[in-house]
């Protein structure tokens, strides 16, 4: 599962960085997210199963708002 998950982040994170063109809103907050979690699980604030968790949850909010 850790592996999963390491390797979802660095992918994300070299998709996001790949993408030379247009950007939407809901793509620059779910960076700015991931890059919130990564740095609180750099730091050691956070455990790798409160990173999934709460990288979830941030999906979960920003979809919602998106579609509202």
């Amino acid at each position: 599962m850790k592996r999963a998950l390491i390797i979802g982040l660095l992918l994300f994170g070299m998709n996001a960085q790949a993408d030379p063109g247009y950007e939407t809103v809901l793509e620059l907050k779910m960076k700015a997210a991931y890059y919130e979690v990564k740095a609180q699980l750099e730091a050691g604030e956070i455990t790798l199963e409160e990173a999934q968790r709460l990288w979830r949850k941030k999906l979960n909010k920003l979809r919602k708002e998106e579609a509202n």
